[in-house]
């Protein structure tokens, strides 16, 4: 992807355009070189030309090119009520027109099971290894490729609760998982939650003698 990326840069800086580079956390060889190459077109540069560069943590991302950065970083809310609200924001996740995309009552009921679960699932990382064994980077695109998977299967005739939860619990969340107890975790969830009982009026997303 390097090629592709220099002549991205090289067009913006002449045109004045805007260029995105994404996952740079994957490319630190491209990386270690930006700063030198920032530094090389900037004499050269449109005034208009802005550089976006996304990337999760990571311990080797040169110092000097986060230094030289304007940065902006996206955290998860703090708490589940905090999780559920940031999913419902428009323009985030969830707004009106998504509600009202697919015109069953089970629609709006599996959305809120599936921002009810991202945002649990957000919340246990906080808890280090009694959250999860292993931390991983669940963000908002595994919730929307679930909305998504969600929306077609729908579209498609009665769902297939087997595979509806497969696909997130093994798939969309469950292609990050590598420890066999989160794998089973996760799995349960998904039983638990994602399910034809939610179409029962006395369904509970949990159970009142948990709260005792």
């Amino acid at each position: 992807q390097e090629p592709v990326a220099f002549k991205a840069i090289n067009a913006g800086v002449v045109n004045g355009t805007w260029v995105l580079l994404q996952n740079c956390e994957l490319g630190l060889g491209l990386m270690n070189e930006m700063e030198s190459i920032i530094n090389k077109l900037k004499d050269n540069m449109e005034p208009n030309f802005r550089l976006f560069i996304t990337a999760l943590p990571h311990p080797e991302f040169p110092l000097g090119l986060l230094q030289m950065c304007t940065k902006v970083t996206n955290e998860p809310p703090a708490g589940l009520k905090a999780g559920l609200l940031r999913s419902y924001t428009p323009g985030v996740m969830v707004d009106q027109d998504k509600i009202e995309r697919v015109d069953t009552p089970q629609w709006r009921q599996l959305l809120f099971a599936l921002c009810f679960l991202h945002s649990i699932v957000q919340e246990r990382r906080k808890f280090g290894p009694l959250g999860w064994c292993i931390p991983y980077e669940y963000n908002n695109g595994d919730l929307q490729s679930c909305i998504l998977f969600l929306e077609k299967h729908l579209y498609n005739g009665p769902i297939s609760w087997s595979t509806f939860q497969y696909m997130v619990a093994a798939v969309q969340y469950g292609g990050k998982i590598t420890d066999s107890l989160d794998v089973r975790l996760f799995r349960i969830y998904a039983e638990e939650w994602l399910t034809d009982s939610l179409d029962v009026r006395l369904f509970r997303i949990y159970a009142e003698e948990w709260l005792t």
